[in-house]
């Protein structure tokens, strides 16, 4: 796997998380188990660190947008 589809696929996973229902961040969190180890290996935890607040922050900008 190269480096910037694991980032992606990061993304898109903490984005599932944030919004899918129980189900799907089952499923979504054992997948980032896998791609953390991967992209902390490749990155450092402090660069994870800041992509996953970035995508969190997508995620409910995303929600807030569709809500209400």
């Amino acid at each position: 796997m190269n480096l910037v589809d694991a980032i992606q696929q990061y993304q898109s996973i903490i984005y599932e998380v944030e919004l899918g229902d129980n189900l799907v961040r089952l499923q979504a969190r054992k997948d980032l188990s896998k791609l953390s180890t991967f992209l902390t290996r490749e990155l450092g935890s402090d660069a994870l660190r800041k992509i996953m607040k970035e995508a969190q922050q997508q995620a409910h900008n995303h929600k807030r947008s569709t809500s209400g």
